[in-house]
Protein backbone atom coordinates (compact mmCIF):
# COMPACT_ATOMS: atom_id res chain seq x y z
CA UNK A 1 0.00 0.00 0.00
CA UNK A 2 2.56 2.40 1.25
CA UNK A 3 4.85 1.40 -2.10
CA UNK A 4 1.98 2.28 -4.33
CA UNK A 5 1.06 5.39 -2.46
CA UNK A 6 5.14 6.58 -2.13
CA UNK A 7 5.51 5.71 -5.99
CA UNK A 8 2.07 7.78 -7.05
CA UNK A 9 3.37 11.00 -4.85
CA UNK A 10 7.26 10.54 -5.89
CA UNK A 11 7.07 8.86 -8.85
CA UNK A 12 9.62 6.18 -10.10
CA UNK A 13 12.45 5.60 -7.74
CA UNK A 14 15.24 7.39 -9.27
CA UNK A 15 18.50 4.75 -9.96
CA UNK A 16 20.83 4.64 -6.73
CA UNK A 17 24.01 4.69 -6.24
CA UNK A 18 23.64 1.68 -2.73
CA UNK A 19 27.37 2.53 -1.48
CA UNK A 20 30.48 4.57 -2.17
CA UNK A 21 33.97 3.53 -0.62
CA UNK A 22 36.36 6.40 -0.10
CA UNK A 23 39.44 6.44 1.24
CA UNK A 24 39.24 9.06 3.92
CA UNK A 25 35.46 8.44 5.20
CA UNK A 26 34.60 4.78 5.04
CA UNK A 27 32.18 3.23 3.17
CA UNK A 28 28.81 5.42 2.59
CA UNK A 29 25.88 3.37 2.94
CA UNK A 30 22.68 4.83 1.06
CA UNK A 31 19.62 4.95 3.61
CA UNK A 32 16.33 5.30 1.84
CA UNK A 33 14.82 6.51 5.19
CA UNK A 34 17.00 9.27 5.85
CA UNK A 35 17.26 9.89 1.87
CA UNK A 36 20.97 9.86 2.23
CA UNK A 37 24.74 8.27 2.24
CA UNK A 38 25.58 8.29 5.93
CA UNK A 39 28.95 6.64 7.46
CA UNK A 40 28.94 4.26 10.56
CA UNK A 41 30.32 6.79 13.59
CA UNK A 42 31.71 3.31 15.50
CA UNK A 43 33.85 2.65 12.21
CA UNK A 44 35.08 6.28 11.74
CA UNK A 45 38.67 7.11 12.31
CA UNK A 46 37.58 10.59 13.14
CA UNK A 47 35.75 9.31 16.22
CA UNK A 48 31.94 10.55 14.58
CA UNK A 49 30.09 9.93 11.32
CA UNK A 50 28.68 12.05 8.15
CA UNK A 51 25.20 12.05 6.69
CA UNK A 52 25.82 13.00 2.91
CA UNK A 53 23.19 14.23 0.82
CA UNK A 54 22.81 13.40 -2.30
CA UNK A 55 22.10 14.89 -5.99
CA UNK A 56 21.07 14.01 -9.45
CA UNK A 57 24.06 13.43 -12.30
CA UNK A 58 23.71 15.40 -14.85
CA UNK A 59 25.42 13.50 -17.63
CA UNK A 60 23.69 9.71 -15.99
CA UNK A 61 20.80 10.72 -14.62
CA UNK A 62 22.04 8.48 -11.23
CA UNK A 63 21.46 9.89 -7.80
CA UNK A 64 24.35 9.64 -5.72
CA UNK A 65 26.15 11.73 -2.65
CA UNK A 66 27.40 15.03 -3.60
CA UNK A 67 30.56 15.75 -4.58
CA UNK A 68 31.35 18.97 -2.80
CA UNK A 69 29.55 17.52 0.53
CA UNK A 70 31.82 14.65 0.42
CA UNK A 71 34.70 17.09 -0.26
CA UNK A 72 33.71 18.77 3.09
CA UNK A 73 33.37 15.90 4.88
CA UNK A 74 36.81 14.27 3.86
CA UNK A 75 38.33 17.42 5.01
CA UNK A 76 36.80 17.40 8.61
CA UNK A 77 37.34 13.70 9.02
CA UNK A 78 41.33 14.20 7.68
CA UNK A 79 41.57 16.85 10.41
CA UNK A 80 38.77 16.37 12.88
CA UNK A 81 40.41 18.57 15.66
CA UNK A 82 39.33 21.94 14.71
CA UNK A 83 35.93 21.23 14.46
CA UNK A 84 35.72 19.21 17.79
CA UNK A 85 37.67 21.79 19.92
CA UNK A 86 35.10 24.70 18.00
CA UNK A 87 32.11 22.35 19.20
CA UNK A 88 33.52 22.01 22.57
CA UNK A 89 33.96 26.14 22.62
CA UNK A 90 30.43 26.11 21.83
CA UNK A 91 29.34 23.82 24.13
CA UNK A 92 30.86 25.81 27.61
CA UNK A 93 29.42 29.14 25.87
CA UNK A 94 25.88 27.59 25.69
CA UNK A 95 26.22 26.35 29.27
CA UNK A 96 27.47 29.62 30.65
CA UNK A 97 25.19 31.62 28.44
CA UNK A 98 21.83 29.55 28.31
CA UNK A 99 20.20 29.07 32.11
CA UNK A 100 17.98 26.37 30.79
CA UNK A 101 20.87 24.38 29.96
CA UNK A 102 21.77 24.33 33.73
CA UNK A 103 19.16 21.34 34.98
CA UNK A 104 20.81 19.03 31.99
CA UNK A 105 24.67 20.24 33.09
CA UNK A 106 26.06 16.59 33.76
CA UNK A 107 24.49 15.59 30.05
CA UNK A 108 25.70 18.59 28.25
CA UNK A 109 29.59 18.43 29.64
CA UNK A 110 29.66 14.81 28.26
CA UNK A 111 28.16 15.54 24.86
CA UNK A 112 30.49 14.45 21.99
CA UNK A 113 29.94 15.05 18.20
CA UNK A 114 28.31 11.78 16.83
CA UNK A 115 27.63 12.81 13.34
CA UNK A 116 27.81 15.76 10.90
CA UNK A 117 24.89 15.81 8.67
CA UNK A 118 25.69 17.73 5.42
CA UNK A 119 22.01 18.11 3.44
CA UNK A 120 22.39 20.61 1.25
CA UNK A 121 24.91 20.56 -1.89
CA UNK A 122 24.08 24.25 -3.09
CA UNK A 123 25.15 25.04 0.59
CA UNK A 124 27.97 22.64 1.31
CA UNK A 125 29.39 24.86 4.66
CA UNK A 126 26.18 23.99 6.26
CA UNK A 127 24.19 21.58 7.90
CA UNK A 128 23.81 20.41 11.30
CA UNK A 129 26.05 18.41 14.00
CA UNK A 130 24.40 15.44 16.13
CA UNK A 131 25.73 15.58 19.35
CA UNK A 132 25.32 12.47 22.11
CA UNK A 133 27.00 11.53 25.43
CA UNK A 134 27.85 7.81 23.80
CA UNK A 135 27.58 6.05 20.28
CA UNK A 136 24.52 4.22 22.49
CA UNK A 137 22.75 6.94 24.11
CA UNK A 138 19.50 7.45 22.39
CA UNK A 139 18.98 10.84 23.80
CA UNK A 140 20.51 13.05 21.32
CA UNK A 141 21.33 16.73 20.71
CA UNK A 142 22.66 19.16 18.16
CA UNK A 143 22.89 22.47 16.66
CA UNK A 144 23.11 23.91 13.41
CA UNK A 145 26.60 23.94 11.60
CA UNK A 146 26.44 27.48 9.73
CA UNK A 147 29.85 28.40 8.24
CA UNK A 148 31.77 25.37 9.30
CA UNK A 149 30.61 26.56 13.05
CA UNK A 150 28.32 25.83 15.40
CA UNK A 151 25.99 27.90 15.85
CA UNK A 152 23.30 29.43 16.99
CA UNK A 153 21.89 27.05 20.16
CA UNK A 154 22.70 23.99 21.61
CA UNK A 155 19.08 21.60 21.52
CA UNK A 156 17.71 18.59 23.22
CA UNK A 157 16.15 16.67 20.68
CA UNK A 158 12.95 15.11 22.72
Amino acid sequence: MFVKLKKFLLGDPKPTVESVAHPVLGLLTYSEDDDAWLTDPSLAACGFGFYIAGEIDKNDQIYHPSPALIEHAASIASNPGPLVCLVEQFIVSQLQGVRDLTRYRDEVEQLRIYRIDLMWPDRPDDGEIELRTSADSEQMWGCAYIGRKPAPHLCRDR
